[in-house]
C-alpha cells in the first residue's frame, strides 16, 4: 500500500527505485537524485516516496506474513522498527500494544495470579501453623520481668488495634516506639525472641519470607504480632501491660541499665538529627562514639549530653568545611569531642547547660512509659544525671 509520497515514483520501475534507493543511501545528493529520475518533490521528502522495507526472513508470530519497517534517513542512528502491517504487532517490543499481544500478557498475568495465590495460600496455612502452636505455649505473665513489661508495653501503646487484638505494624503507625531504628529493631526482635509477641494470622504473608515449608524471616516493621501472654482474663492481661503501673519491687541494677539503654538511644538520635541538619553521613557513627556517649551518660543527663553533642557535631562541620577532609573522617573526630568536653566539665566542676528536646523529635512512647510509669520521675529521667537516688 503506497501513500502519497510513494506515488511521486510511479512512472519508475521496481528496478529503478532499488537503483535511486541504493544511491540514496550511498551519498548522492536529493537535489540530484530528484532531478535525474524526474521526481516532483521538495528535496527533505524525497525518503518519504521510497517503499518500506520487506523482511522477509521476520515473520509476524500471530499473522505468519513477512514484517517491515520504515526507511530510516541516512544519517539517522535510531533502532530499526519492524512491525506487522497485517495486527500491527512490532517486533522484539516489550510494550508492544498489538491486541495479539496485550492478550497474550493479560493472559500471563492471570496465569501468575493464579500461582501467586496457591503459594500465598499455602503460606497461610504455614503462618497459621506457627501462630497455633505458638499461642499453645504462651508466656506466663507472672514470668515477665520489667524489661518485658516496658517493652511490650510500650509496643501496645503505640501499635495496639482497636479491637485490643493485633499489634500492628510499625510501619502502619504514627506514634513512634522508642529513638532511632536500631532500637525499635531491637525491641521487636527481643519480643520475637522471648516468645511473648508472635506472628499474627493477620500478618501480610508478603512481609514474610517462607523457606522449605517454615518461615526464615520477617520484615520487622511490616510484620503484624500477638501478644503471646497467658492470664485467665485477656482484657485484664492487656490492661495489666498497656496501662504499666509497676509496684513491686524492681532489681535497681536493671532500673539503671534500661535507664542507659533509654538514654543512649535518645542521645544517638539526636545526633543522627544533627549529622543530617549538616548533611554529614549518620551510618559513619561507629562503637567509638556509641562508646564516649556512653561514658559521658556516667556522669551527665541526657539533656546534658545533648549539649555535648550539639557542640561535637558543630565542630565536625567546621573540620569538614575548612580543612578539606572527607566527610567520614569529620564524622570520626565527634567521639573525641564528646569525650574531651565532658572529661573537662568533670575536672573544672562546672555546670554544663541542659539542652531541651528536639521539636522535630519528641519523646518516644518507651521514654514515656519508663520514667513516667516504672521510675515515676517524669522529665528528670531526662534532666538528671542516671541514678536511683532521685
Amino acid at each position: 500500500m503506497k501513500n502519497q509520497y510513494q506515488n511521486k515514483l510511479a512512472h519508475l520501475t521496481d528496478e529503478e527505485i532499488e537503483i535511486l534507493i541504493e544511491r540514496y543511501y550511498n551519498g548522492d545528493k536529493n537535489s540530484i537524485l530528484l532531478k535525474e529520475y524526474n521526481i516532483d518533490i521538495q528535496s527533505s521528502f524525497l525518503l518519504k516516496t521510497f517503499p518500506m522495507k520487506t523482511h522477509n526472513n521476520e515473520l509476524c508470530p500471530f499473522c505468519n506474513i513477512p514484517m517491515f519497517s520504515h526507511r530510516k534517513s541516512k544519517s539517522s542512528v535510531s533502532k530499526e522498527i519492524i512491525f506487522c502491517q497485517e495486527c500491527k504487532h512490532t517486533l522484539n517490543d516489550t510494550y508492544c500494544k498489538c491486541e495479539a499481544c496485550i492478550d497474550r500478557k493479560n493472559k500471563e498475568q492471570e496465569i501468575r495470579e493464579q500461582e501467586r495465590e496457591i503459594i500465598d495460600n499455602i503460606n497461610k496455612n504455614i503462618l497459621m501453623e506457627e501462630y497455633l502452636y505458638d499461642k499453645n505455649m504462651p508466656i506466663d505473665i507472672e514470668e515477665l520481668d520489667i524489661r518485658d513489661k516496658l517493652y511490650i508495653s510500650a509496643l501496645l501503646r503505640t501499635a495496639l488495634s482497636e479491637d485490643l487484638t493485633d499489634i500492628k505494624s510499625l510501619s502502619s503507625v504514627l506514634l513512634t516506639l522508642a529513638p532511632t531504628e536500631e532500637f525499635r529493631g531491637k525491641i521487636i526482635s527481643y519480643l520475637r525472641s522471648r516468645k511473648i509477641i508472635i506472628f499474627s494470622p493477620n500478618t501480610p504473608v508478603d512481609s514474610l519470607v517462607f523457606n522449605n515449608d517454615e518461615i526464615e524471616q520477617c520484615r520487622l516493621f511490616d510484620t503484624v504480632f500477638r501478644l503471646n501472654v497467658s492470664q485467665d482474663e485477656d482484657d485484664i492481661k492487656i490492661e495489666n501491660l498497656l496501662h504499666l503501673n509497676v509496684e513491686e519491687n524492681i532489681d535497681e541494677e536493671l532500673k539503671l541499665e534500661l535507664w542507659l539503654e533509654i538514654g543512649l538511644y535518645e542521645c544517638v538520635e539526636f545526633l543522627y538529627a544533627r549529622m543530617e541538619e549538616y548533611n554529614l553521613p549518620k551510618n559513619h557513627i561507629g562503637e567509638k562514639t556509641i562508646s564516649s556517649i556512653k561514658e559521658a551518660l556516667k556522669e551527665f543527663s541526657i539533656s546534658q549530653v545533648y549539649n555535648f553533642i550539639w557542640g561535637a557535631s558543630i565542630n565536625a562541620s567546621d573540620f569538614y568545611k575548612n580543612s578539606h577532609v572527607s566527610k567520614k573522617h569529620a564524622v570520626n573526630t565527634i567521639a573525641g569531642t564528646i569525650l574531651r568536653r565532658s572529661e573537662k566539665a568533670i575536672a573544672e566542676n562546672r555546670e554544663t547547660k541542659k539542652f531541651g528536646r528536639d521539636w522535630n523529635y519528641p519523646q518516644t512512647i518507651i521514654s514515656e512509659v519508663f520514667f513516667n510509669n516504672i521510675l515515676k520521675i517524669g522529665d528528670e529521667g531526662f534532666d538528671s544525671v542516671i541514678n536511683l537516688k532521685i
